[in-house]
């Protein structure tokens, strides 16, 4: 499934690249930066959304027919906040952690929505990958946490001139936690049973 959604990333930038060689002089390169809200639903465990932030740049290609590519490369902070978890002893239960995980990722927007002169709104979908490059939080599950994240999103934005605004949902896929159970007990039993970071992100970006 890791593999299918990296050569899916690649060949989604690759067909866009191709396909647009005869649209390269309205190809903009912009600054893109934004709030993005995520947790992770854990079972028994009370699950608050944590606000971060992401910011990096975009590469906005068009394909002709209202359709366009955005590839981008971004800083991304993704967490969580737990409480009222069973920990590995008796002391750790009831307490409450909280995990940031940042990580370099390569989201490719597809994007699709009319030219309407002024403005033009779209619609998106937009598969991911990352890579961990620091982390924060409870230090005991530090070490424990996938190097790899991946996953998709689907949002909308609208385009002014050079100004673009965006919201999207986002799912990551696999496990955030690798799971050593012989280290931490039962917090990763629960955070290992299919859940991840998923969220909301808003972001806007600037383009020349």
């Amino acid at each position: 499934m890791k593999r299918l959604f990296i050569l899916a990333a690649v060949a989604a930038l690759a067909f866009g690249v191709s396909a647009s060689a005869q649209h390269f002089d309205n190809t903009r390169l912009g600054i893109t930066a934004g709030v993005t809200s995520s947790s992770s639903k854990v079972k028994d465990v009370d699950s608050k959304s944590i606000s971060l932030y992401h910011a990096g740049l975009a590469l906005e290609i068009p394909l002709g027919g209202g359709f366009a590519i955005q590839p981008e490369a971004i800083y991304q902070v993704k967490g969580m906040n737990l409480s009222n978890w069973g920990g590995s002893t008796t002391a750790d239960i009831g307490k409450s952690f909280e995990t940031r995980v940042g990580y370099v990722e390569i989201p490719v927007q597809i994007q699709w929505g009319p030219d309407l002169v002024a403005f033009r709104p779209y619609g998106f979908v937009e598969p991911f990958v990352g890579y961990q490059v620091s982390s924060g939080g409870d230090q005991t599950l530090k070490s424990e946490l996938q190097k790899v994240e991946y996953g998709m999103s689907l949002g909308a934005g609208i385009e002014i001139w050079h100004l673009q605004v965006s919201g999207k949902y986002f799912w990551n896929f696999g496990d955030v936690y690798k799971g050593d159970i012989s280290k931490t007990g039962s917090t990763i039993t629960g955070l290992k049973d299919g859940n991840t970071f998923n969220g909301l992100a808003i972001s806007v970006a600037l383009f020349f």
